[in-house]
Protein backbone atom coordinates (compact mmCIF):
# COMPACT_ATOMS: atom_id res chain seq x y z
CA UNK A 1 0.00 0.00 0.00
CA UNK A 2 1.25 3.46 -0.87
CA UNK A 3 2.28 5.05 2.41
CA UNK A 4 3.04 8.69 1.72
CA UNK A 5 1.26 11.98 2.13
CA UNK A 6 -0.43 12.82 -1.18
CA UNK A 7 -2.12 16.12 -0.35
CA UNK A 8 -0.57 18.74 -2.59
CA UNK A 9 1.99 16.28 -3.93
CA UNK A 10 3.23 16.73 -7.48
CA UNK A 11 3.56 13.98 -10.06
CA UNK A 12 7.35 14.33 -9.68
CA UNK A 13 7.09 13.15 -6.07
CA UNK A 14 4.28 10.65 -6.60
CA UNK A 15 5.86 8.66 -9.45
CA UNK A 16 8.82 7.34 -7.41
CA UNK A 17 6.48 6.56 -4.50
CA UNK A 18 4.12 4.62 -6.78
CA UNK A 19 7.00 2.72 -8.40
CA UNK A 20 8.43 1.82 -5.00
CA UNK A 21 5.02 0.65 -3.82
CA UNK A 22 4.62 -1.51 -6.95
CA UNK A 23 8.05 -2.98 -6.34
CA UNK A 24 7.04 -3.98 -2.79
CA UNK A 25 3.52 -5.11 -3.69
CA UNK A 26 3.08 -5.95 -7.39
CA UNK A 27 -0.33 -5.14 -8.86
CA UNK A 28 -2.34 -5.11 -12.04
CA UNK A 29 -2.29 -1.56 -13.42
CA UNK A 30 -5.29 -0.94 -15.68
CA UNK A 31 -5.51 2.15 -17.89
CA UNK A 32 -8.73 2.66 -19.78
CA UNK A 33 -9.20 4.55 -23.05
CA UNK A 34 -5.61 5.76 -23.43
CA UNK A 35 -5.25 8.43 -26.10
CA UNK A 36 -2.04 10.12 -27.29
CA UNK A 37 0.20 9.25 -24.35
CA UNK A 38 3.12 11.64 -24.03
CA UNK A 39 6.82 10.80 -23.47
CA UNK A 40 6.60 11.28 -19.67
CA UNK A 41 3.69 8.83 -19.45
CA UNK A 42 5.63 6.40 -21.63
CA UNK A 43 8.71 6.53 -19.36
CA UNK A 44 6.63 6.02 -16.21
CA UNK A 45 4.63 3.11 -17.66
CA UNK A 46 7.82 1.60 -19.07
CA UNK A 47 9.11 1.36 -15.49
CA UNK A 48 5.82 -0.20 -14.36
CA UNK A 49 5.81 -2.64 -17.31
CA UNK A 50 9.32 -3.87 -16.57
CA UNK A 51 8.85 -4.15 -12.78
CA UNK A 52 8.81 -7.76 -11.65
CA UNK A 53 5.35 -9.13 -10.88
CA UNK A 54 3.37 -6.17 -12.20
CA UNK A 55 0.91 -6.40 -15.06
CA UNK A 56 -0.01 -3.48 -17.32
CA UNK A 57 -3.34 -3.59 -19.14
CA UNK A 58 -4.23 -0.75 -21.50
CA UNK A 59 -7.42 -0.21 -23.47
CA UNK A 60 -7.59 2.07 -26.48
CA UNK A 61 -9.65 2.59 -29.61
CA UNK A 62 -6.78 1.68 -31.88
CA UNK A 63 -3.08 0.96 -31.70
CA UNK A 64 -2.38 4.27 -33.45
CA UNK A 65 -4.14 6.26 -30.72
CA UNK A 66 -1.67 5.06 -28.05
CA UNK A 67 0.78 7.84 -28.80
CA UNK A 68 4.23 7.15 -27.33
CA UNK A 69 2.95 3.96 -25.67
CA UNK A 70 3.17 2.30 -29.10
CA UNK A 71 6.89 1.97 -28.35
CA UNK A 72 6.11 -0.13 -25.29
CA UNK A 73 3.02 -2.00 -26.47
CA UNK A 74 4.20 -2.94 -29.93
CA UNK A 75 3.71 -6.73 -29.98
CA UNK A 76 0.45 -7.75 -31.73
CA UNK A 77 0.64 -11.16 -29.99
CA UNK A 78 -0.19 -9.36 -26.75
CA UNK A 79 -3.27 -7.58 -28.14
CA UNK A 80 -6.85 -8.63 -27.70
CA UNK A 81 -9.16 -7.06 -30.25
CA UNK A 82 -12.73 -6.86 -29.01
CA UNK A 83 -15.53 -7.11 -31.54
CA UNK A 84 -18.98 -5.55 -31.04
CA UNK A 85 -21.46 -7.58 -29.01
CA UNK A 86 -23.84 -9.82 -30.88
CA UNK A 87 -27.51 -8.85 -30.83
CA UNK A 88 -28.43 -11.24 -27.98
CA UNK A 89 -25.38 -10.22 -25.92
CA UNK A 90 -26.19 -6.52 -26.38
CA UNK A 91 -29.81 -7.14 -25.34
CA UNK A 92 -28.63 -9.02 -22.25
CA UNK A 93 -26.28 -6.19 -21.31
CA UNK A 94 -29.10 -3.69 -21.79
CA UNK A 95 -31.38 -5.67 -19.45
CA UNK A 96 -28.60 -5.89 -16.84
CA UNK A 97 -28.01 -2.13 -17.09
CA UNK A 98 -31.75 -1.43 -16.74
CA UNK A 99 -31.75 -3.47 -13.53
CA UNK A 100 -28.50 -1.94 -12.23
CA UNK A 101 -29.64 1.65 -12.84
CA UNK A 102 -33.23 0.85 -11.81
CA UNK A 103 -34.65 2.31 -15.00
CA UNK A 104 -38.41 2.53 -15.23
CA UNK A 105 -40.30 4.26 -17.98
CA UNK A 106 -43.46 3.74 -20.01
CA UNK A 107 -41.28 4.06 -23.13
CA UNK A 108 -38.63 1.57 -21.98
CA UNK A 109 -39.34 -0.75 -24.92
CA UNK A 110 -38.79 2.12 -27.40
CA UNK A 111 -35.70 3.27 -25.47
CA UNK A 112 -34.31 -0.29 -25.63
CA UNK A 113 -34.80 -0.41 -29.40
CA UNK A 114 -33.09 2.96 -29.91
CA UNK A 115 -30.17 2.15 -27.60
CA UNK A 116 -29.48 -1.22 -29.19
CA UNK A 117 -29.72 0.14 -32.72
CA UNK A 118 -27.56 3.22 -32.13
CA UNK A 119 -24.91 1.43 -30.03
CA UNK A 120 -24.28 -1.17 -32.75
CA UNK A 121 -23.02 -3.67 -30.19
CA UNK A 122 -20.71 -1.27 -28.34
CA UNK A 123 -21.04 -2.22 -24.65
CA UNK A 124 -19.67 1.12 -23.43
CA UNK A 125 -22.34 3.02 -25.31
CA UNK A 126 -25.11 0.76 -24.00
CA UNK A 127 -23.98 1.25 -20.42
CA UNK A 128 -23.43 5.00 -20.83
CA UNK A 129 -26.90 5.56 -22.30
CA UNK A 130 -28.57 3.54 -19.55
CA UNK A 131 -26.56 5.35 -16.86
CA UNK A 132 -27.59 8.75 -18.24
CA UNK A 133 -31.22 7.67 -18.66
CA UNK A 134 -31.42 7.34 -14.88
CA UNK A 135 -30.50 11.02 -14.41
CA UNK A 136 -33.30 13.57 -14.07
CA UNK A 137 -31.98 15.89 -16.81
CA UNK A 138 -32.67 13.16 -19.37
CA UNK A 139 -36.24 12.62 -18.23
CA UNK A 140 -39.46 14.36 -19.06
CA UNK A 141 -41.80 13.09 -16.41
CA UNK A 142 -41.50 9.31 -16.66
CA UNK A 143 -40.25 9.37 -20.26
CA UNK A 144 -36.62 9.21 -21.35
CA UNK A 145 -35.36 11.98 -23.65
CA UNK A 146 -33.28 9.84 -26.02
CA UNK A 147 -31.88 12.44 -28.45
CA UNK A 148 -30.20 14.71 -25.85
CA UNK A 149 -28.89 11.63 -24.08
CA UNK A 150 -27.47 10.19 -27.31
CA UNK A 151 -25.89 13.52 -28.24
CA UNK A 152 -24.13 13.62 -24.85
CA UNK A 153 -22.89 10.02 -25.07
CA UNK A 154 -21.65 10.05 -28.65
CA UNK A 155 -18.62 12.39 -28.35
CA UNK A 156 -16.96 10.00 -25.89
CA UNK A 157 -17.07 7.24 -28.51
CA UNK A 158 -16.15 9.14 -31.68
CA UNK A 159 -12.65 9.92 -32.71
Amino acid sequence: MLACRVTGATSMSLKPAVLESLKCEPRVVFLEDVTAAEPRMYRFLQAVYHSAGNCLIVTTRSHDSLGYLRRLLWDPREEIVLKPLKRAEAAGLFESAVAAYELESPDLHDFRRKVLRSASGNPGQILAMCRLAAQPEYRQGQRIKFLPLRMDVLPAFVG
